[in-house]
């Protein structure tokens, strides 16, 4: 692939004039922002019987466990199979168990039911990730991909966005079981776009993908994440800033309703920490991968802040202000995505993105989780300023461990390529 030199950003009208990629990005739009307004009713329904900010966080997280091992194990799908066909198998699946869970949320259902069709849902999110992550550096140039990867987490923040901010008014509205059908409706929508934009194209590795294959896949990758120190250093970075930036999310439900407000204000107060982080995420993905190498600490650092701001429990207006700031500063974390893609051979990046994936997925679950259960032991807003310590903490870590030189060595030969 052809490579334009030069420090000039990449324009996202260049990146979106590729067919393929149109396709990828309205296959997202599609299917995020109703999966979103499927989360937000679980979370309201465990809220409601059981007040615990805990639950409604675990709500959320339940989804990560088997995110977390099918990423690792199943992500090398994504090199075995065919991409295009592994998306589709995927969305196919989540339509039908997802349609199935909207049938089984009736009054008085255990709340154990909708959280094992969700676990279940979910085991087929980690290898569509992976191939759809997979995917970009094969419809794009390379100097492209970067961009591309912005756009795509850009449009994964905003579908968040919506979802979050009408989930409660569309559960209030219509219903949980209304909420959850239009989650199985935009997969089906995601099936449909995929299968008539994306060519069909051959497995990056030969061999059947066999329970023994994968296994053997699954250390492989982890053994080439775990040798190259550039990709090492930078998906561990992630991993450890997964709590401090999943802590307001976790912790906005609860902190409404401690502030005596609705809950629509507790949606809105997740979706504008991921405005935030889709603005920043537009501003940051624009930009040449050394740029972005010199902005991943000065905005991981900055990030932090107004999470310990949140310290005096301030009004809802306060912190969305807030929040809203350290979703922009959080926009590193697509530098990161986009560097270990861009780092990554072909043939590898199933597997790596498989275990990168699934590593960032579990820290952000325990985020959610340890976000929740300190909220209940003390307050939401204390919940915050400890994500934000964490990740002060992480970063003092990372910055004796970061490998920029070598970094900055690699971006630049393939940024000359």
């Amino acid at each position: 692939m052809s490579v334009q030199s030069g420090a000039s950003p990449v324009r996202y009208r260049d990146v979106l004039a590729h067919r393929e990629f149109r396709g990828i990005v309205a296959a997202q739009v599609a299917s995020e922002s109703g999966d979103q307004v499927a989360r937000v009713a679980l979370a309201l329904l465990v809220l409601d019987r059981t007040g615990s900010a805990l639950g409604a966080a675990a709500a959320f997280a339940v989804g990560a466990v088997p995110a977390v091992f099918g990423g690792s194990l199943l992500g090398p799908l994504a090199d075995r199979l065919s991409r295009r066909g592994v998306m589709l198998v995927a969305d196919a699946a989540r339509a039908l168990i997802v349609a199935f869970m909207a049938l089984t949320v009736v009054t008085g259902v255990p709340l154990w039911v909708p959280f094992a069709i969700l676990f279940v849902a979910e085991l087929f999110t980690a290898p569509f990730d992976a191939a759809r992550t997979a995917t970009v550096p094969d419809v794009l140039p390379a100097h492209q991909i970067a961009a591309g990867m912005g756009m795509t987490r850009s449009l994964t923040l905003i579908n968040q966005i919506i979802g979050l901010a009408l989930g409660a008014v569309v559960v209030n509205l219509l219903g949980s079981q209304v909420a959850l059908a239009l989650d199985a409706v935009s997969f089906a929508a995601s099936f449909l776009i995929l299968s008539l934009t994306l060519k069909p194209r051959p497995a990056a590795l030969v061999g059947e993908p066999s329970l023994l294959v994968l296994l053997s896949d699954l250390r492989e990758g982890a053994v080439l994440l775990a040798r190259d120190r550039s990709r090492r250093s930078v998906v561990l970075l992630a991993c450890l800033m997964a709590w401090p930036l999943v802590a307001p999310e976790a912790a906005a439900l609860a902190y409404a309703r401690d502030q005596g407000v609705g809950d629509e204000w507790g949606g809105a107060l997740m979706a504008i920490s991921l405005a935030g982080a889709a603005v920043g995420s537009v501003l940051i993905g624009r930009q040449r991968p050394l740029v972005q190498l010199d902005l991943v600490f000065p905005f991981a650092v900055a990030c932090t802040l107004p999470m310990l701001a949140t310290a005096g429990s301030p009004t809802v207006a306060v912190t969305a202000l807030l929040w809203c700031a350290a979703g922009v500063l959080s926009a590193f974390v697509v530098s990161l995505m986009a560097f270990t893609n861009i780092l990554t051979p072909p043939s590898q990046r199933g597997r790596v993105a498989g275990i990168a994936g699934a590593g960032f997925t579990l820290t952000s679950a325990l985020g959610f989780l340890l976000t929740g259960w300190i909220a209940d032991l003390t307050s939401p807003a204390f919940a915050v300023v400890v994500g934000g310590v964490v990740g002060l903490l992480a970063l003092g870590l990372m910055v004796r461990l970061w490998p920029g030189h070598e970094l900055r060595s690699r971006l630049r030969a393939l940024d000359e390529m």
